[in-house]
């Protein structure tokens, strides 16, 4: 709350002179006249006390309306360009190994793409994942609940998706999805943890149709390249279970990198967990969107409630003065 003029609150230092000259005046000398015992004439309170107090309060709320109280509210307009991206991750069966820490390269992905969902505000985020043939899990939206139950289902080797490793298909799959946008800036974030082998695109093909909508692709390599112990799942009876298999584990780094750099975005090399949460974090910084505020204030005035008070306060003290306190005097 604020007061429009609070110079008017200066009249309060006033209260407590009449104070003492209304209780002073109304205390004047007089002389009563019994011919008779009344019972019930001894006073159990001061008339004059209580009408002193009665126009001290009435003044007081005249001068608080004269200062205009003032209730402030405030509302806030924001305009957000928005960034639509669309997330393409590798899910083949080399996602399972675990070579950066406790967890396998799946649950760390995850984990990351995750946390950069929760990070943005109000840009439409898609999801596509890929192994031997790429799928949509969701379009670009703004439903992140969606976008978060869509992740959490992943598994590398599911979604009966063939096996192998098409960043081609993927890719293209993403610039497909976002040909159509509007959006200021349009993101394609892949992740992949090997080197294409299957596919019906080229990656480098997929790369051009990208940057010919200009369309950036940041690229992520994830894990250690040689020989490395990968998990092959096997269903049984008891449920599935996990042999164990040496494979060269191979990255074309070089290939990531021309398809970066063809269409502005940039590329990642990481091993371990925490240097992937630090590759998300630079992305989110670079594809931050422009967010125009505007507040607007509104004050609404508030002096009606203390005229009303004062107007109850004045009229009582003359009502009680002429009709009730009269007989006193």
């Amino acid at each position: 709350m604020r007061f429009a003029t609070p110079q008017a609150l200066l009249l309060l230092l006033l209260i407590p002179v009449f104070f003492f000259y209304w209780l002073q005046s109304s205390r004047t000398p007089f002389i009563r006249m019994h011919f008779q015992h009344r019972k019930n004439s001894g006073r159990f309170f001061d008339p004059s006390f209580i009408s002193t107090i009665l126009k001290a309060i009435g003044l007081a709320c005249l001068i608080f309306a004269l200062a205009r109280p003032q209730a402030i509210s405030r509302s806030q307009e924001r305009k957000a360009n928005g960034i639509d991206i669309v997330m393409v991750l590798d899910v083949s069966l080399s996602m399972l190994i675990q070579d950066m820490g406790d967890k396998n390269r799946m649950e760390i992905a995850k984990q990351t793409f995750k946390t950069f969902i929760e990070g943005r505000k109000s840009d439409r985020i898609g999801f596509i994942i890929f192994s031997g043939e790429p799928l949509t899990l969701a379009p670009p939206t703004l439903d992140y609940g969606l976008l978060m139950s869509q992740l959490q289902t992943v598994e590398p080797g599911g979604n009966g998706l063939r096996d192998g490793t098409a960043i081609g298909d993927g890719l293209a799959l993403a610039v497909n999805r976002l040909k159509k946008s509007t959006a200021k800036s349009r993101v394609i974030i892949l992740l992949t943890d090997g080197d294409s082998n299957v596919g019906r695109i080229d990656p480098l093909t997929a790369g051009e149709l990208a940057k010919g909508y200009g369309i950036r692709t940041y690229s992520v390599a994830i894990g250690t390249e040689g020989r490395v112990r990968q998990p092959f799942p096997q269903q049984t009876p008891l449920g599935t279970t996990y042999t164990y298999v040496w494979v060269e584990n191979k990255l074309n780094t070089s290939l990531l990198q021309q398809i970066s750099e063809k269409t502005d975005g940039r590329f990642y090399r990481v091993q371990d967990e925490k240097a992937l949460y630090d590759v998300f974090k630079s992305i989110d910084k670079l594809e931050k969107n422009e967010v125009t505020t505007r507040d607007k204030v509104r004050y609404d005035e508030g002096f009606i409630p203390y005229l009303i008070v004062a107007f109850c306060c004045l009229a009582l003290e003359r009502l009680l003065s002429v009709i009730i306190w009269r007989q006193w005097a």
